[in-house]
């Protein structure tokens, strides 16, 4: 089984608690829209051994909760949000105010988004946590793989025709599925009924009031074909203009959300860099 260990809270959202647990630690793990068990897996091993003690909270991607209302989304993710706050209760984190600095132990949370799928998980989970728990989720760092995008219909599309498989003559009709919802989302944009979603992600992943936090590393490549690394590194640029530790990782040739595969140890490096605190 590619995700051996992990139990089930709810739709798409899996927990895999290790042997040797230690209060406190957590890493969420936000990943891209319809991405395959046995590709997850390969992040969830190097959390494994970068963060033996650590849960690993999965929270998957998928179109029929990406095209859904943000008031939808944001309801799903509560058996989420409940295995946090048990991670922030086993070290006395709610029982100080909220975790200011009386906390007895303060945890050790990372938060890694991948493509609009992830980004789109995180924002939805950040903000309902925010509004159900009135506090800020505590990060030792982000880590955005291929992610955020900026806001456009060409690359709204391009992202979703991703996580569809390519076949003729399936490819047609998934096509004009997608151009159909697209094109509803940006007449709802264009009427104000919505701020478009990579904006909105954008925001949120930055947002003081959401969460704790003043580190991140980006990795992208600018062989992407789904994420523009000029967009990942504008909210790097961003990131570092609000005066946090930031660390960019541009790669020449790599796929979109495949670094891992041919950078298996800067990749490895990188999520120990941010996990254990260290200068970036």
């Amino acid at each position: 089984m590619p995700l051996d260990g992990f139990i089930k809270l709810g739709p798409n959202i899996f927990l895999y608690t290790p042997p040797e647990y230690q209060a406190g630690r957590l890493v969420v793990l936000c990943t891209w829209l319809g991405a395959a068990d046995k590709h997850i897996a390969k992040y969830a091993d190097v959390y494994r051994t970068k963060a033996p003690n650590a849960k690993i909270l999965l929270l998957k991607s998928v179109v029929g909760s990406m095209i859904s209302s943000y008031s939808r989304q944001r309801k799903a993710m509560k058996p989420a949000e409940l295995a946090v706050c048990q991670v922030l209760d086993e070290c006395g984190y709610l029982q100080s105010a909220g975790g200011t600095k009386g906390s007895r132990n303060k945890p050790q949370i990372l938060l890694h988004l991948m493509s609009n799928g992830g980004a789109n998980s995180a924002t939805n989970f950040l903000v309902d946590f925010n509004q159900r728990f009135k506090i800020r989720l505590p990060l030792v760092g982000l880590m955005c793989d291929s992610t955020p995008n900026a806001s456009s219909y060409r690359k709204t599309c391009r992202a979703f025709m991703y996580s569809f498989p390519y076949s003729f003559p399936l490819s047609l009709v998934t096509s004009a599925f997608v151009h159909v919802t697209i094109t509803l989302l940006y007449l709802s944009i264009a009427m104000g009924r919505y701020e478009a979603p990579e904006d909105y992600w954008r925001k949120s992943i930055l947002n003081a009031e959401l969460i704790e936090n003043e580190r991140a590393c980006y990795i992208a490549s600018k062989a992407d074909k789904m994420t523009d690394w000029r967009d990942v590194a504008s909210h790097a640029e961003e990131a570092r203009g609000k005066g946090w530790d930031v660390k960019e990782i541009m790669f020449d040739d790599t796929p979109h959300c495949n670094h891992i595969g041919k950078n298996k140890d800067i990749y490895s490096s990188a999520v120990a860099a941010v996990w254990e605190g260290n200068k970036l």
